[in-house]
This record gives C-alpha cells, structure tokens and sequence, in this order.
C-alpha cells in the first residue's frame, strides 16, 4: 500500500465510508483500506481522524459556496441551490449542520470557514433587500434556519405526506418566507 495516495482519494475514502456505513466506522484503518492507501498516508495528509472530519467540513462549505455562486442571483435561486446542494452532498452537509460525527467539533479555523459562507449569504441579503427593512444579519440567519429546517426534515424523511410533496411544500415555505405570510382580513 501507498502512502503518496493524494489527498483527494483519502477524502473520497472517507466520506464513502462515513456514508455508506456511518461514523463508528469512520476510523484511520478504514479509510486507509478505502483509498488503497496505509494508514501513514492519512495521518500524512490529515493527521488523523479529526483531521478527516475536519477536511470534509471545510471541503463542504468550499463545494456548498460555489454551487450557490452557480445557482443563481435572487434570493430564491439561492434557497432553491441550497436544498439541490444538500441533496447531491448529503454526508458533507450532515457534518457541516448535522453532527455526522458526534465527537467532531471544528476548530477555529473551520468555523471560521464556516463563517465567511454564513457572510456571503449576509451580502446576498444585503443586495437583495431594503436596507431600512431590518438587520441583513438577522435576516440572513432566518433564511438559514428556515432553509436548513427544510432541508433536514426532508433528509430525515419527516415531512408530512398528507400536506403534500417535499418540493410542494418547500416551494410554499419559499414562497412565504421571501414575500411575507399572507395575513387574515378581519372585519
């Protein structure tokens, strides 16, 4: 085995293995068996197992901001790039926002990472809407939360059925989230 196997297939390695069998078996010896490599390999490129996690992390949120850039200019074609995003790359986004693996915790420098993906969303806010409206970071964050809502119900399988299909009711949720809840009239 080779341990000049690139940093790349160790971390398709890994990610195969933590979605294909999940995080107890996220370990240096499988990943290494994984990518063709020896475990030497992976403590070279990545140290070791928090190493691993914290590449994919970061790798994430690397990935999940160009797909937006990619996805569109409006406030919508964000949102709409978000769940198509977390979709396709279900394992990086349950060890972005999920705790994929339980006993990962990201160190400064990821979260910082993690940070300047949350300030793009801020910018794109802040371009899209009235200034006077509100604070663009709160705004943002309520985009986020109700967006990753979404996002998490669907991939743990709880939507609903009765009140119709995830896209229906994410198109919905868009919908009232970017144009404002429809009011009663009252008489």
């Amino acid at each position: 085995m080779s341990s000049s196997t690139p940093r790349s297939n160790i971390l398709a390695a890994a990610i195969d293995v933590l979605d294909r069998q999940g995080a107890d078996a996220l370990t240096v010896r499988n990943v290494a068996a994984g990518a063709g490599c020896s475990t030497t390999g992976v403590y070279t490129h990545f140290g070791g197992k928090q190493g691993l996690v914290e590449a994919i992390f970061v790798d994430g949120f690397d990935s999940f901001d160009a797909a937006l850039e990619r996805g569109g200019d409006s406030l919508e074609d964000l949102c709409l790039s978000y769940r198509s995003w977390a979709a396709s790359r279900p394992t990086h986004y349950q060890v972005m926002f999920g705790r994929a693996v339980p006993e990962f915790r990201p160190s400064a420098s990821a979260l910082a990472r993690a940070g300047e993906s949350f300030e793009r969303l801020v910018d794109r806010v802040r371009h899209h809407t009235d200034p006077g409206f509100c604070d663009a970071r709160q705004l943002a964050f309520h985009i986020w939360a109700t967006v990753h809502g979404y996002v998490m119900l669907e991939m743990l399988d709880m939507f609903p059925v009765d009140l119709g299909t995830p896209d229906e009711l994410y198109g919905n949720g868009l919908g009232w989230l970017l144009t404002g809840l429809p009011t009663a009239v009252t008489s």
